[in-house]
């Protein structure tokens, strides 16, 4: 189960960076903005997870009352870990737009972002979009050995230090981002894919054939210990009976009144939440931190 989730969100970060690196080119006159690109990662990883995957739409989007395009909720056996996302994609000229205020109330986006989710005890978070090639810190390694990379296209940043430092490019910002796929597992890794092409009868008729190989891509753990990294819970520490030492913002125990208080569709159309993905790992099994080949 912890593989196939890591999997999935390594697979759809990749795929977004490659779209955007497409996109991008001068002959594609193709627009894939932060809603195409939002709404395909979750309704896919809602199609590839159903066991452990619900995702909820409340109707459009009301960006005045919380800037936020999503609503991200972790469940574990002790504790769930809930997010307030808001997207952002870098443009094809590397630009990453924070600053934007709202017609309707006058308000910055990121304030609403970060007053909203403090209110309901969320951890207010940009996720930003990007392509191969505007990437450094989280640019992929070169494996070899036939196998490739993933491109961290999906990367998570807290809302107060977007706020504080202002990005204008990735550059600003990027090593106080994590991959997104570190909500599972705090490792970078790559994939060799094996494929047949079976020719049918010779005729024009083939059937691809094809299963990956995953395993870990570095020895470095770029930010795995850093103070972004550890912002976030490990899915261990979202089961464990022991709550985390560190503080940890957006984190609730089962236990409280507040965690079965919420979650009404009315409630959550007021509050002005257009999508709410919740991942249920409470099945997952503890395990130690991987060391060398992942094993799933």
């Amino acid at each position: 189960m912890r593989g196939s989730l890591l999997h999935s969100l390594l697979e759809l970060a990749h795929a977004t960076s490659q779209n955007l690196g497409f996109a991008h080119r001068d002959d594609v006159h193709v627009s894939y903005g932060e809603e195409t690109i939002t709404e395909t990662n979750l309704l896919e990883l809602r199609r590839r997870h159903p066991a452990i995957i619900t995702l909820n739409t409340f109707g459009k989007k009301k960006e005045a009352k919380n800037g936020a395009d999503w609503e991200w909720h972790i469940i574990g056996r002790h504790r769930t870990f809930r997010m307030r996302v808001q997207a952002k994609r870098l443009q094809k000229d590397d630009k990453l737009k924070i600053p934007h205020k709202v017609k309707s109330s006058g308000d910055q986006q990121i304030d609403l972002l970060i007053k909203d989710a403090k209110a309901n005890r969320l951890k207010p978070v940009y996720c930003l979009y990007s392509a191969e090639r505007q990437r450094d810190h989280w640019k992929k390694e070169n494996v070899g050995g036939g196998y490739e990379a993933f491109e961290a296209g999906c990367l998570l940043a807290h809302a107060q230090t977007v706020k504080a430092m202002m990005p204008k490019t990735l550059a600003d910002i990027e090593t106080d981002c994590v991959p997104w796929h570190y909500l599972v597992e705090r490792r970078d890794y790559a994939q060799r894919s094996l494929t047949d092409v079976l020719d049918v009868d010779g005729s024009i008729l083939r059937f691809m054939v094809s299963s990956a190989d995953l395993r870990v891509a570095t020895g470095s753990d770029r930010s795995r210990d850093s103070a972004a990294a550890g912002g976030f819970p490990t899915l261990d520490e979202l089961n464990a009976p022991d709550r985390p030492e560190r503080e940890i913002e957006g984190l609730v125990e089962v236990d409280e009144p507040e965690f079965e208080g919420r979650g009404s569709e009315a409630e959550y159309r007021e509050r002005g939440i257009s999508r709410l993905i919740k991942i249920d790992v409470r099945e997952f099994p503890e395990r130690p931190e991987p060391k060398g080949q992942a094993d799933e």
